[in-house]
């Protein structure tokens, strides 16, 4: 029902989905976690983000936790990032702190310092 089930494994229930078939266009605003496996163009505002492969984001994220393991350009603001072996990132990561899993591709500018979210 949304897209290929093997990209799903591991969704928490209570993560809002954003399906490989959505195209989003403005604000997303959640209090729990956001899975996106479509297109954002926009901002994301949500306690923590998962871009998965296939997904793609072009704007802002505003969250505690992000996983980026899809196309992403724009800014991050988080207290940590991972950015996964298919990421393909490109823009401007504000974190405490980052992981970055071998595989990924990356063009980024990066700052540390303590991110206030909401």
């Amino acid at each position: 029902m949304f897209g290929n089930k093997e990209n799903m494994a591991g969704i928490e229930p209570a993560s809002s989905l954003i399906g490989a078939e959505m195209r989003i266009t403005g604000t997303v605003i959640s209090d729990g976690p956001v899975v996106c496996a479509g297109q954002i163009e926009g901002t994301i505002e949500c306690d923590s983000l998962h871009i998965l492969p296939g997904g793609k984001l072009n704007g802002d994220i505003n969250a505690k936790s992000v996983t980026i393991d899809g196309v992403m350009v724009g800014t991050v603001k988080a207290e940590t990032v991972q950015l996964a072996k298919h990421a393909d990132f490109n823009g401007e990561l504000c974190c405490d702190g980052i992981a970055i899993d071998e595989g990924a591709k990356i063009e980024a500018s990066f700052s540390k310092g303590q991110v206030k979210n909401g």
